[in-house]
């Protein structure tokens, strides 16, 4: 299920591996979209099948029948439940990692996004990091590497998941019969995210979300991009960046640096808003920000 992009670092683990050097701590850091959880998962299911060839499970194992059926003793999924993973979540990886081995081989911790640990949680799994246990092995996936401690990454080895060439990405969508979108190449760095909005069939609703950055200065009726946001919330994110990348290209036009960091700084506070206030008046927000653009 691997994806062309993540070949290089597919070989690169492999070879770690065939020559006893893959660490216990593994840390998998890239943007959303990128493929690290695939990546993690697929590693998870080779180090505990039975004939693995590299980073690839054979499928056919009894480990492998296992995974497949989300059933494997050996393997620990984290799962967030909220905002954060907590001290309680850390504890219960270490616990599962003292016990022997159902299979009498390796066991795996998966802890996605784990930049979200609370200080306690990251406390409790240094203990883990800092006494490795033969044949266990921790791996993380964190968009926001810099937002984990000092002591946890010295204790990893950080592993950066990104698209080295971007044809093969393009190539990638391509094969999906995604349209060439205007706004396309700004996503091939995360190609997953695209393919995820045309599994929920929201294409449509990115290229409006385009239009309405394009236009919003001229724009008086928000009323269909308001509807938008309010529907997923996640995509303030995206509108935000189509509207950075259409003020990128008005001061490469000729725009006052005055005017665009103006600019810019009523869009931070509009994305601060929209992301952090309760009960915002969202068509309120965008008008004032259309007024700060036109200005």
């Amino acid at each position: 299920m691997t994806y062309p992009w993540l070949n290089e670092i597919e070989q690169q683990l492999s070879t770690s591996f065939a020559a006893g050097r893959f660490h216990h701590g593994q840390l998998f850091n890239g943007q959303q979209g990128v493929g690290k959880t695939a990546l993690v998962e697929q590693l998870a299911n080779a180090l505990l099948c039975q004939q693995p060839n590299g980073v690839q499970p054979c499928g056919q194992c009894k480990s492998c029948q296992l995974n497949q059926a989300g059933t494997h003793p050996d393997k620990f999924n984290v799962v967030i439940e909220g905002q954060s993973i907590g001290v309680d979540d850390i504890r219960n990886v270490s616990h599962f990692m003292s016990h022997s081995a159902a299979q009498n081989g390796n066991k795996v911790v998966i802890i996605k996004d784990c930049h979200k640990m609370t200080t306690a949680a990251s406390n409790a799994l240094l203990k883990t990091l800092e006494e490795p246990s033969s044949q266990r092995f921790l791996l993380l996936t964190t968009n926001a590497a810099s937002q984990l401690p000092a002591t946890i990454l010295s204790r990893c080895t950080k592993i950066d998941v990104e698209v080295g060439d971007v044809q093969e990405a393009k190539h990638w969508l391509a094969s999906l019969q995604i349209i060439d979108y205007p706004w396309l190449r700004l996503f091939y760095q995360q190609p997953l995210l695209v393919q995820a909005w045309q599994l929920k069939e929201q294409l449509e609703t990115i290229d409006h979300l385009y239009k309405f950055a394009t236009e919003l200065k001229q724009g008086h009726n928000f009323s269909s991009l308001v509807d938008i946001i309010n529907k997923d919330n996640d995509l303030v994110r995206v509108f935000c960046l189509f509207l950075t990348e259409q003020l990128k290209q008005q001061l490469i036009a000729g725009m006052e640096f005055d005017a665009y960091q103006q600019a810019q700084n009523a869009l931070n506070d509009f994305y601060q808003n929209c992301t952090q206030v309760l009960g915002l008046n969202l068509s309120l927000a965008v008008s004032k920000l259309a007024y700060s653009l036109r200005r």
